[in-house]
């Protein structure tokens, strides 16, 4: 369950990565996502000040609205000039339209100067605050991250990060997304060549709807979008074919993918296999589906090793042998937590920012 939790956030973080939506570390690093919380944090402090704040200007302009005046009852120009004929009535309505009603100006010009706004401005535009760019990226990260898993999308809706390819393994979550999460995450589908995963999210959309009050988007926009990404669908479909370089479908129209058998045929490494069948295994690949031979199995090793000098001879290294030819192994327990958490300290203050690039 670790090892696919850890193979989950690595992946969200390569997908993203390689994309070419946005290059930024917002959704890509850990350590980045924790100082995001932190700023966080900040801005929600710098929000409360500034609506307690708001409230001592509430409470003034209500007390000077409220506050009832003599002629406020007279319904005749004749009884208000009689009134202002009083000069002590008069001297009371100059003091209230200048000392009185500047309390108010100069509460209001007070806060304008502690506006949270100018703060998180500023934080975007030295990247300590995330930008749209980022949210579409992250929210690109998750189609990826679903087709090359073959997420449960049900689940994922819901929060919880499930395949049962090749076996069943799950990441709980506490948030779940709304119809309005997953009709944005339909779009970037949608925009970025994932045709089949564009009309599965939408459909996730309009069920999260259904069930939701008031629903976080109108019905209709939902319809509209549906159907908008099935034509779109079948039109690439039509005139590009079923998968390219940067786009994929389900070969066959929408409304007949219910006819289309799901199961791939097991490619093994020695066989000669079609070139629209690369991308599929490497995706099975992805997700630990076994395509290799037994024979090829049959002559990896693990071992201890040494080092070609026995520098390791105190502690030997654990080294497992994935493939021959190209020779490809794992060494495992080389780094220890103390030697990660080191090389963390050492690389984060020289993290390059990386405009995001569209």
């Amino acid at each position: 369950m670790a090892h696919f939790a850890s193979v989950v956030v690595l992946l969200c973080c390569l997908v993203t990565q390689s994309s070419g939506i946005i290059e930024t570390n917002y959704h890509s690093t850990m350590s980045t996502l924790s100082d995001l919380i932190s700023m966080e944090k900040l801005v929600k402090t710098d929000l409360l000040r500034y609506v307690e704040r708001l409230k001592v200007v509430q409470d003034s302009i209500l007390n000077f609205v409220h506050d009832k005046q003599p002629y406020d009852d007279f319904t005749s120009p004749s009884a208000v000039s009689e009134y202002l004929k009083h000069p002590v009535h008069a001297f009371h309505l100059i003091k209230r339209m200048t000392s009185g009603l500047g309390v108010i100006e100069a509460l209001i010009n007070k806060t304008r100067k502690f506006d949270p706004l100018v703060n998180v401005m500023e934080m975007r535009k030295q990247r300590l605050l995330p930008w749209d760019e980022d949210f579409t990226g992250l929210a690109g990260s998750l189609v990826r991250l679903q087709d090359m898993y073959a997420l449960d999308l049900h689940e994922l809706t819901k929060g919880h990060i499930r395949t049962e390819i090749p076996r069943n393994r799950s990441v709980p979550g506490r948030l779940s997304l709304n119809a309005r999460d997953c009709f944005n995450i339909s779009q970037v589908a949608l925009r970025h060549g994932f045709y089949d995963r564009a009309v599965e999210w939408v459909e996730q959309a309009i069920a999260k709807a259904a069930e939701e009050e008031p629903p976080t988007i109108p019905k209709q926009e939902l319809d509209t979008f549906y159907k908008d990404a099935i034509n779109e669908h079948d039109e690439v479909l039509r005139t590009a074919g079923e998968v390219g370089d940067d786009w994929q479908t389900y070969g066959v129209p929408v409304r007949e993918r219910a006819n289309r058998t799901t199961q791939f045929k097991a490619q093994l490494f020695d066989e000669e296999i079609e070139d629209d069948q690369v991308t599929e295994n490497y995706k099975r690949l992805c997700r630990g589906e076994q395509l290799r031979t037994p024979k090829m199995d049959s002559q990896l090793r693990c071992r201890y090793y040494k080092g070609e000098s026995g520098f390791f001879k105190l502690q030997p290294i654990k080294l497992e042998e994935y493939n021959l030819k190209p020779y490809v192994v794992v060494l495992r327990d080389l780094l220890q937590d103390r030697d990660l958490a080191d090389m963390i300290a050492f690389a984060k203050p020289r993290v390059r920012e990386v405009p995001p690039s569209v």
